[in-house]
Formats: C-alpha cells, structure tokens, sequence
C-alpha cells in the first residue's frame, strides 16, 4: 500500500512538473511560429516569425533596415553605400560587403546562410533563381504604373514590407512619422522665408567625360513629394520613368530658370569647373539672380525614410541664409 501511495506521489509531481512546463515555453513556441505574410512584386510570402539574418542588395532596402533598428547581415557595395548615403545611421563594422548592386556576389551571399534576401526586380530578376537556391528572395518593383504614380508610397510600403519581415512594424511607424513631423517643421520654418520664388527644380548634377549633366525629378518622384511637403511648387509637371526623374543638358534647363535650382553634387565632381565658361548657364535667370542652392553632397536622392530626413536638413539649411 505504501509502495502504491509513493507511486502515485511521484506520477502526480512528474505530470504537475510538465504541465508548469509547457505553460513557461508554449508562449515561447507561438511567438516563434507566428505567420508574417510580406508581399513583393511576385506576391505574398509566408514566413515563420520575424527573419533575423537579411542581405539587401540595394541601398535603400538597407536603408530601411537600419531605420527600424536592424543591422544587415549583408550589404552590396558597402563602399559606395558610405560615399553616398548619408543618413543618421551607420552600418555596423560586421556587415559583409556581397558585390555589386547590379552583379551581387552570390558565393558570398551564400557563405552568410541569410534568412532572406532583399532587392529590386529590375535589377536582381536576372539572379532571382540562383539567389533562391541560397533563401527566400523578396523583390520590389518601382517599375510598375503603380509605383511610378507616387514613388513615396511605393517607398513607405516597400518599408513597411521590410520592417514587418523583421518583426519591425511599430519602429517603421514611428520612423515615418518623424519624417512626416520633420517635413512640417521645415514647412513652417520657411513660410517667413524671403525666397524669390517657391518654385524649385531639384536636380542630381555631374559631370560626363566633362560635360555637366542634370537628372532633374518629376512630380511622382520621393524628392519631388518631400519638397512639396515643405511647401515648395515643383516646377516641372512631366512624368517620368520609374526613377521619377528625366535627365538632360545645360540647354534642357532653360524651360525652367525662372525656378529655385536646388542642386546636390558629389565633392570631387568638376561640374561648376565645367559650367564656369558656359554662356547659356550664365544667362540663366537662377544664376543671375544667385537662386542656387545647394543641398550638399551627402543626399542619397533613391533612398527611404532617412535619407530623406538627410534632404529635409539639407535644403531646410540652404533655403534659410
């Protein structure tokens, strides 16, 4: 009787011992296989929980892990990346560089074991069935009719995509919200502003085997919405390709010298050296009236939330002399 009394005892304590137990990890094992549907150009993808090891293999697909808080495992072309996304954030000395955006390395993508790898379709479509063998692949089109209508949605939703993939939903609204806050602060600051005009053209300016050459942004394109949002009148009203953007020489700038030209151009480019003696950019009204301002060097004009907090600051800071 004694013998069946101990038995009993020691079944209950064993069975109360693994009921506490699943109660500690069942919460543990939910969260973990918790379903996130992320969509991209080819549709919905299921994956189980948020992805920890990602490769993006376009800036702004990296830009936008860094805005909700999440390192990259992989970067292409890291070097440029540093050269020319300028943005409050860095990325991490343990980031792995995987090769050209348009010629990623897969042999290195491979060696990283990612979750998940991040590009754009236009570019990455061509090794979207290599890069497959190594994880799932996730591809955005800006090229679509879409897309190209407004550029800046088709940014927050590719960030949204992106954040959610990692488990990042909240920080990628408030990392839109503090863009949306910091468009309306510069609004306000350059209502006082005495400018000659609130028209602008934006343009990305460099030089091609010495001869200047102007990308200048339409209305569909990220630029052209955040400018608009602080209260200036895009002078150009043409739609353009998927970039959102139409690229032209001195000559094509004469349609527009009655605007504000709000330039950015790299350091090291020798594009004022090449217009110094340049008759028709002389004769221009906004280089005569001096309404030139630049943006700096550092604003990466294909990139999401906090680049464009970088061009906010930038012509905020050039408007306001």
């Amino acid at each position: 009787m004694k013998k069946l009394w101990l038995t009993l005892m020691i079944l209950s304590a064993v069975l109360a011992g693994c009921m506490k137990k699943e109660e500690n990890t069942s919460p543990a094992t939910s969260e973990k296989n918790d379903k996130i549907v992320v969509e991209d150009a080819y549709g919905k993808h299921d994956f189980e929980g948020p992805q920890q090891k990602v490769v993006a293999l376009e800036w702004s697909l990296a830009e936008e892990l860094l805005a909700v808080g999440v390192q990259p495992t992989g970067v292409a072309d890291i070097e440029n990346f540093n050269k020319w996304v300028t943005i409050d954030a860095t990325l991490a000395d343990d980031v792995v560089d995987v090769g050209q955006r348009t010629e990623p390395n897969i042999e290195e993508i491979a060696k990283l074991q990612p979750d998940v790898i991040l590009g754009m379709k236009g570019r990455h479509e061509k090794v979207k069935a290599e890069l497959e063998k190594i994880a799932p692949v996730l591809l955005y089109d800006s090229a679509t009719p879409e897309a190209q209508k407004d550029l800046y949605a088709h940014m927050i939703n590719t960030l949204t995509q992106n954040a959610t993939l990692v488990g990042k939903q909240q920080e990628a609204k408030e990392a839109i919200a503090k863009l949306e806050a910091r468009i309306t602060t510069a609004k306000d600051k350059l209502k006082d502003v005495d400018l000659p005009t609130k028209n602008f053209v934006f343009t990305q300016a460099f030089s091609v085997n010495e001869a200047p050459t102007f990308r200048i942004f339409t209305p569909n394109a990220i630029v052209s919405h955040v400018l608009e949002g602080m209260g200036l009148t895009n002078r150009i009203q043409d739609q353009a390709d998927a970039s959102g953007l139409v690229e032209t020489n001195v000559e094509g700038l004469s349609a527009y010298q009655d605007a504000l030209l709000i330039y950015t151009v790299q350091e090291d480019d020798p594009l004022f050296k090449n217009l110094a003696n340049n008759q028709a950019w002389n004769n221009f009204d906004f280089v005569k009236k001096e309404a030139l301002y630049d943006a700096g060097a550092g604003v990466w004009t294909f990139g999401s939330v906090l680049s464009m907090e970088t061009l906010v600051d930038q012509v905020e800071k050039a408007l306001v002399q």
